[in-house]
């Protein structure tokens, strides 16, 4: 058994669609080498290569066809692609798979079919990729069975996986559909959760629960990071204000602020939004844990009539200190589209508390308008989640691509795949690997 170290061989990784490079950042931090990002907007490219240490950055519209420019930028081979097309890359009608006949004509196919393209042109050893659960209910499922066939069609397994980020470490109840495959015929490791809230969804029937078992907060589990202890160090800053370039004001109170922390000594980026007239009254009057329910009814607009109490329970709410925050979006900004109303200060969060909560650390400087930024932060995978991802891959990725045996980072869950079963998303066959290898438990 070796350990991975610098002067080891290190898995290489291209990050298609990377925007800023949350999956990037963890997986380089896994230890592999990151070759490189490719993304259409040229802020995010910007960002990726200003903190993705030692990779290239390539604005390119991967819509367009040929993709020798790629194979050149890259130069030489790829054992691992991570990234994927965002949930607009697929539509509801035609196919994505050649049995199922590719719909060509649908810029959104499009888009993934080029996906597809460029996973076989360059052949990596694996591949991962992240989108929005409710992909699996698109076309009554077919979208995300067709997506497994595809891959199937040039050679990959896929094994899909939803993981809440707040189960690993991210203070954000995050939940995403995780794909990860390779053509080696390896089992498909996916990382136990090391942290967890057992009555977080008590009073919820989750949809798809078949893909999400592996977290429920067991025994032994931490609990979750919390705003808190995410921000809690942070100076205040008010409506419209901003912190930037400015020491620490204090000291790092808790391990995840230490971590923030690393290769930094300055506070950036910490920059609020004005608000609305409704995001101000909000701002000014909810208590920790309130939402527009809370409201005076004669300061909502005419449009919050129709709206039913139960479907909006993040509309204009305030988080609270000691609970983590929700999904971080693009509009993280604006309180009438979710739950970003700072706990204690008369505001929605900045761009650095939307960071941390999406486990970007300080020295990662992003490069943009704010709304860029915003944009860059809210798609991001979360560095810190996809670190346990890579983690949970390396020892299976080291052993198919240099034959090297290596002990396993992290506990995880194997999922074997067996291409004739009927519908591949119940994921029968998921088990508990632990790091010692010695107990392997199954998952009910």
């Amino acid at each position: 058994m070796v350990n991975l170290n610098k002067s080891g061989p290190k898995p290489t990784v291209l990050d298609l669609f990377c925007g800023a490079g949350g999956l990037a950042a963890g997986f380089q931090d896994a230890g592999y080498r990151v070759v490189g990002g490719i993304d259409y907007a040229e802020a995010a490219v910007q960002t990726f290569r200003d903190n993705i240490v030692g990779a290239k950055g390539m604005v390119r519209d991967l819509r367009k066809g040929d993709f020798e420019d790629i194979a050149s930028f890259v130069d030489g081979e790829i054992d691992v692609i991570v990234g994927g097309p965002s949930c607009q890359g697929f539509s509801t009608s035609g196919g994505l798979s050649k049995a199922a006949g590719r719909d060509l004509t649908d810029p959104r196919n499009r888009l993934f079919n080029n996906y597809i393209d460029i996973v076989d042109h360059l052949q990596p050893s694996w591949i991962v990729f992240e989108n929005v659960t409710g992909l699996l209910l698109y076309n009554n499922g077919k979208v995300a069975l067709d997506i497994v066939q595809a891959f199937n069609e040039i050679g990959y397994d896929l094994a899909p996986m939803i993981l809440l980020a707040a189960d690993y470490g991210v203070p954000q109840l995050r939940r995403r559909l995780i794909f990860i495959g390779n053509r080696t015929g390896s089992a498909i490791p996916f990382p136990a959760p090391t942290h967890g809230n057992p009555t977080l969804w008590k009073n919820y029937s989750l949809p798809f629960a078949h893909l999400s078992r592996i977290g429920a907060g067991g025994v032994g589990a931490l609990p979750h990071v919390s705003f808190v202890d995410a921000c809690g160090d942070l100076p205040p800053v008010i409506e419209g204000g901003e912190v930037d370039g400015v020491p620490y004001s204090q000291p790092a109170s808790t391990e995840y602020q230490v971590e923030m922390r690393r290769r930094s000594t300055e506070v950036r980026q910490h920059a609020a939004a004005d608000l609305s007239t409704l995001d101000r009254t909000a701002a000014q009057t909810l208590l920790p844990g309130q939402n527009w329910t809370n409201l005076p009814k004669d300061v909502l607009p005419a449009r919050f009539a129709k709206i039913r109490q139960y479907d909006a329970t993040t509309l204009l709410k305030r988080l609270r200190d000691d609970f983590p925050a929700y999904t971080i979006t693009t509009k993280f900004n604006e309180g009438t589209t979710g739950a970003f109303i700072h706990p204690t200060q008369a505001r929605t969060i900045t761009l650095r508390e939307a960071a941390r909560l999406q486990s970007f650390p300080d020295h990662f400087v992003f490069a943009g308008s704010a709304a860029q930024i915003r944009q860059q932060i809210g798609n991001a995978v979360p560095p810190l989640l996809a670190r346990c991802i890579a983690e949970a891959m390396l020892p299976t990725v080291m052993r198919d691509v240099y034959d090297v045996e290596m002990a396993d980072l992290r506990d995880v869950v194997a999922v074997e795949i067996d291409r004739h079963e009927v519908d591949p998303l119940k994921l029968h066959g998921a088990r508990r690997k632990a790091k010692d290898q010695q107990a392997q438990l199954e998952l009910v």
